[in-house]
Order: C-alpha cells, then sequence, then structure tokens
C-alpha cells in the first residue's frame, strides 16, 4: 500500500499528459501510486497512459470507454486508490518535485489538519490569479482551494454528478470541510503547484445564470455549514464577476475618450 494516491483524471488532453506525469515522477517522496483515469479520450491518451504504466508500476491505467464526466472519474479513482492521502492532479496541470514530501511531512506531524496545500500559480492562457488564504468565511462565498490538496482518504466524500456545468471542486471541499468539526488547513511556504488556464476550459465558461443555479445548489446541499459561518456578500465570486465587469467597462470608457481626443487633435 503506498503512503500517497495521486488520482489524474483523462479526457483529450494528451498533449499535456506526459508534463502532467513527468511532474509526478519527479516527486522527491516516492511512495505513492498515480491511477491514471483515461475517461474515454479520442486523442490517443490511452497510449500514453499505457506507455507510462510499462515504464513505471505506479503508474495505473484506470479506463473508460466512453467519457462518463470528471466527477464519476475522480469518484472511480477514489475507490480504487489505498494511499492514506490522496492528491487530485488534472491532466494538464503541474505539481512542483518537494509537493509531495512536504505536504506528507505536515500531514504526519499533525493528525489534526484537514488540507494540506501549498503557494500556486497560473500559467498558459492567464496568469493573474485572485486566489485569496483560506479562511472558511471566504470559503463559503467563493472556492479559494484549488483541486490540487491533500487530504486524507478517510475524511474524503464522493464528488456530485449533478454539479455538470463546473464547481464540483468547490461542493467536493465543503462537503470535506463539512465533515470536520473543526477544519484546519495548512498552506505551505514553498511554489507547489502550477495551474494550466485554457481559454476552453469548463469554469471559464459557466454563465452567470449557471452560476445562479451552482450557488443555490451549494446553499441547499450545505445548509448546515452557511449557518455555522456567515460569509461575506462582497467576497462571493457573483460580486468578484461584476467588479471585473465595472473595471473592463471603466477602461474601455476610458478608451472611447481618448479616440474621441485623437479625432479632434488630428481630423
Amino acid at each position: 500500500m503506498s503512503m500517497v494516491s495521486v488520482i489524474v483524471p483523462s479526457y483529450n488532453l494528451g498533449q499535456y499528459l506526459p508534463e502532467t506525469l513527468n511532474s509526478v515522477l519527479a516527486q522527491t517522496f516516492r511512495d505513492w501510486e498515480c491511477l491514471v483515469v483515461e475517461n474515454g479520450s479520442t486523442d490517443g491518451s490511452l497510449s500514453i497512459v499505457n506507455e507510462y504504466a510499462a515504464a513505471d508500476s505506479r503508474i495505473v491505467p484506470v479506463v473508460f470507454t466512453e467519457n462518463v464526466g470528471v466527477a464519476a472519474a475522480r469518484n472511480r479513482g477514489l475507490e480504487l486508490s489505498e494511499g492514506k492521502y490522496v492528491l487530485f492532479l488534472d491532466a494538464d496541470d503541474l505539481i512542483a518535485p518537494g509537493y509531495m514530501a512536504a505536504a506528507v511531512e505536515a500531514l504526519e506531524a499533525d493528525p489534526s489538519l484537514t488540507v494540506v496545500y501549498g503557494q500556486a500559480e497560473r500559467f498558459g492562457a492567464e496568469t493573474i490569479w485572485d486566489l485569496p488564504p483560506f479562511s472558511m468565511d471566504t470559503m463559503l462565498a467563493r472556492n479559494c482551494l484549488y483541486m490540487s490538496c491533500f487530504f486524507r482518504r478517510e475524511a474524503a466524500r464522493p464528488f456530485d454528478p449533478a454539479f455538470k456545468a463546473g464547481f464540483e471542486d468547490w461542493d467536493f471541499w465543503l462537503s470535506l470541510l463539512e465533515g470536520v468539526a473543526e477544519p484546519r488547513v495548512l498552506q505551505l511556504p514553498e511554489l507547489c503547484f502550477r495551474y494550466r488556464t485554457r481559454r476552453n476550459s469548463r469554469n471559464r465558461g459557466v454563465s452567470d445564470d449557471a452560476l445562479v443555479e451552482i450557488r443555490h445548489r451549494l446553499w441547499e446541499k450545505h445548509k448546515a455549514l452557511y449557518a455555522k459561518y456567515f460569509c461575506n456578500p462582497l467576497e462571493t465570486v457573483e460580486y468578484r464577476r461584476l467588479q471585473s465587469s465595472f473595471r473592463k467597462a471603466s477602461r474601455w470608457s476610458l478608451l472611447w475618450k481618448l479616440r474621441l481626443l485623437h479625432r479632434k487633435l488630428f481630423s
């Protein structure tokens, strides 16, 4: 039995998958298994997974012949995992070589810790990341934990397939934290995680109407947790979106005024 189970749901991300698996292989902590849940890809991803599995027995392919969705894929990986600690890693993201060692050391030293994660950065289509420090108030307002945090497998709850539009990771963390009387979350000082942003990623494409439905589902499902804590409405993802829209509108307004001035001066 391995100390850590890394679960990688994979669907048509073959161009990024080798880099992701190489970041797992590069870990200084060696006692791990990596379950790659191949979710019916049509881009040759399964061949890549099988190639890595043939080279290192710690990499274990879990194969679906058709796409069952990311929630079901992660749940299957969780069911088959054997590690004391679990890390979900999307097939296009990266972890730093020392992440696993630092997280395991922290979790082993303090059994009261619920979640351990590190500093993170975005790369790809968008690099700015408004990821606030963890607090339960903020967590209820908007998800401030990325998916690739370490937690104890015994504390895990299954992903809810009802969150088809996205934010199933937010629901997952709320469910896990809800099961602990006094959640304790530790953020490591080191840069541990690199999140790849793509223009066609699911959460970026969630409409405001879909977000309203997701928010209502979260409230209904986690009423006890929302009743225990009170979140600041100004920290909500809805408010952040509105704030961002106003900033963009202000920039466009200034640009429009500059264009008018240019026309007056040079026409």
